[in-house]
């Protein structure tokens, strides 16, 4: 049974959060009302996961994650309303160790959490089985150095395409694999990352912040050419409806969930792979669940390359275990090699 500490000022959601725990059959040994007792409890009781709120007296929970992480490190989901009114408050939160987040739908009223109980009991799941070993050494790296570019030796093929796909865990990993690809590639990106739609916009505007890609949240029959990106945007499919004169054609709609989530990863490759004709390469990385496995294989099937991220280094080794048992893929990669290996997968092409 997964163990879990709840951490929120509020008592209503402590006790509404904790009954859709327990419903959902996971343990919650304590809940605590402030940052302060959310250190002491996770120490005490060494759960399996912990969900922190952003907005806690004592210790916020920026400062709570990046205690944690220092000295007891253990899985945390964010669960908070702050997390809706300031994207950029989840992302920090991300950066200091949290796994994943997810937004009360309005304050802390109890009978609109309950409405994505399923949602959060499967969130809560995932999220305690991450693998944060190793967490505060990777963050250290990235505060070293800038991301530098990879260097280059031989000449790209013609409109490369490629496309990533994340979910639990990707946003930092995205964002690292963005910004160590060779800006003179001229790679046309296409993003999916498992994300609500109050927060692919602010996403969108950290990767082209931090990358060297123009990049942005797709807009309904947005255009992507050599060295732009763009970003699903959340509840979203992301179609490729079009590929000629060097640029593609996006296009976003409803649609049916596929895999329960949307945008999915299976949508943006199998779309890819019917009307990219060339040099085409699709990515599935750390995430629960089998989006992006049917995709790849529309990718390889098409002529293209399929990498997948290894177990090491996957925060919730789902999606690339079932893209590798699924797909015959070209490459099973760690996490800091991803970008080396798109690099020489579309080299290929041009030797």
């Amino acid at each position: 049974m997964v163990r879990a500490v709840i951490a929120d000022d509020s008592a209503v959601m402590r006790e509404t959060l904790g009954k859709i725990l327990e419903d959902g059959g996971i343990d919650v040994v304590a809940r605590a009302k402030d940052g302060t007792e959310a250190v002491e409890f996770i120490e005490r009781h060494d759960p399996d996961v912990a969900t922190i709120d952003i907005q806690m007296p004592g210790l916020t929970g920026h400062e709570v994650i990046e205690r944690v992480m220092a000295e007891h490190p253990i899985p945390m989901l964010v669960i908070s309303s702050q997390t809706t009114r300031n994207a950029d408050a989840t992302f920090d939160a991300l950066e200091a160790g949290a796994v994943d987040f997810l937004a009360k739908p309005s304050g802390d009223g109890s009978v609109n959490i309950w409405s994505q109980q399923e949602t959060i009991v499967d969130r809560v799941r995932a999220v305690a089985q991450a693998d944060v070993a190793g967490m505060e050494t990777d963050r250290s790296s990235r505060e070293r150095s800038d991301p530098q570019p990879i260097a280059v030796n031989a000449e790209f093929p013609c409109d490369p395409t490629l496309v990533i796909g994340a979910s639990t865990g990707g946003p930092r990993v995205v964002e690292r694999v963005l910004s160590e690809l060779p800006p003179r590639a001229g790679l046309r990106v296409l993003v999916v990352q498992h994300m609500a739609d109050h927060y692919t916009e602010r996403f969108a505007k950290r990767l082209n912040d931090r990358t060297a890609y123009d990049f942005r949240e797709a807009r309904d029959g947005d255009t992507v050419g050599p060295g732009e990106g763009v970003l699903a945007k959340g509840g979203s499919h992301l179609r490729v409806t079009d590929a000629t004169g060097g640029t593609l054609s996006v296009s976003h709609g409803d649609g049916p969930k596929r895999h329960n989530v949307r945008p999915a990863i299976d949508v943006t490759m199998e779309t890819a792979a019917e009307t990219v004709t060339g040099n085409l390469a699709g990515v599935v990385l750390t995430g629960m669940g089998a989006d992006g496995a049917a995709g790849l294989a529309a990718i390889t099937d098409a002529g293209g390359k399929a990498i997948v991220q290894d177990e090491d280094t996957s925060r919730v080794y789902g999606m690339p275990k079932v893209a590798a048992e699924r797909v015959d893929v070209d490459m099973v990669l760690p996490k800091d090699r991803i970008a080396e290996g798109i690099t020489n997968a579309f080299r290929g092409w041009s030797a």
